[in-house]
């Protein structure tokens, strides 16, 4: 009874702070940036701006090659037009197709910080697509799947991870220590300190106002931004216990320090070692042993899984428990230093 009236009355106390509002703020701001500025799906396609010589147009290839329909080839009437036109298009390459003694002559044009391998690449990549569009050309490529059901998702919706690790999961690791302090200064923990209730009562309190903000924000972006195909019982459960070791985390930080300000850079490190394993959940090639060890590495799989229609259910709840045992050993390792310097 004790840890309900005092979760409400913080809960209460926390709308009229300003530390709950960046929170929701953030998730805002992620959402609007999700849904209008970050494309469904990214296309990494460069366009290429070509020109035909007039002689190569009379021969049966040259009006093969020209009447090709295809996305990324735009045919120019003018050569000289190719420079501008990769100008006002930085992502672009040029070419020009010339019929020079029965030869055909490519003449390719690129913006310039290409280096020398990439430039070799495109030139036959260009070669190769032409080829392609050749009546008589016949593939001998064969693709092998691996993994029959695997899903993509799309790289929208593969963003969703971070933001909910960083905002629903670990943004809480500054707040609650900021609630801590708060409390310091306005001299609320001497009150505390001749009342009945204990110690672990009082920063499960803090744990349970970060819990909530964390568990509205990330329910809601995901709501917003994916609808209704994640699977929601799993995300909220991962939430929970992500955002409870967040804030066990921020407890412990906080418990060394005598002030926000002299605690800010703690929190600032611990936070940015957390993002840092962003990098290799885009480039999953580039996955050293420092980054795999990260508590933020697993755990931002573990939210992408909840998105896929078919996930993977013991990794998710592995993940779960895991974040759940250390979201106690560090709430007991805080609780233990808060006997010692809650009221100092």
């Amino acid at each position: 009874m004790r840890l309900l009236t005092s979760f409400l009355k913080d809960l209460k106390v926390s709308f009229k702070t300003f530390y709950i509002y960046i929170e929701i703020i953030m998730a805002l701001i992620i959402v609007l940036v999700l849904l209008f500025v970050v494309p469904e799906n990214f296309s990494s396609s460069a366009k290429a701006y070509i020109y035909f010589d007039p002689a190569l147009l009379q021969t049966d290839l040259g009006r093969e090659l020209s009447s090709a329909t295809m996305d990324e080839i735009i045919i120019v009437d003018n050569k000289e037009d190719i420079p501008k036109l990769l100008e006002e298009d930085r992502n672009s390459i040029g070419g020009a197709i010339l019929l020079q003694e029965g030869k055909m002559v490519y003449d390719i044009t690129l913006q310039g910080y290409e280096s020398e391998r990439f430039r070799n690449v495109i030139e036959k990549a260009l070669t190769v697509d032409m080829i392609m569009q050749l009546p008589e050309y016949e593939s001998k490529v064969s693709f092998v799947t691996l993994d029959e059901n695997s899903e993509r998702l799309s790289d929208r919706i593969s963003m969703l991870p971070v933001f909910l690790v960083i905002n629903s999961a670990f943004m809480g690791l500054f707040i609650i220590a900021a609630y801590i302090f708060m409390d310091k200064d306005e001299g609320t923990i001497r009150a505390f300190a001749v009342t009945p209730s204990r110690v672990w009562e009082y920063l499960l309190s803090k744990a349970g106002i970060i819990l909530v903000t964390g568990l509205i924000t990330g329910l809601l972006t995901t709501i917003l931004v994916a609808g209704l195909k994640p699977h929601y019982i799993h995300l909220s459960i991962l939430l929970i216990a992500s955002n409870l070791f967040g804030s066990a985390v921020g407890l412990f930080i906080a418990s060394f320090y005598d002030n926000v300000i002299k605690a800010m850079g703690a929190l600032y490190i611990t936070i940015m070692a957390f993002a840092f394993a962003s990098i290799s959940y885009f480039l999953p090639s580039f996955s050293p042993l420092i980054i795999r060890i990260i508590p933020s590495y697993p755990m931002l799989f573990a939210f992408r899984e909840v998105f896929l229609e078919k996930p993977n259910l013991k990794y998710i709840y592995t993940n779960i428990a895991l974040f759940s045992i250390l979201a106690i050993v560090f709430f007991l390792l805080a609780n233990e230093r808060y006997k010692k310097t809650l009221t100092t």
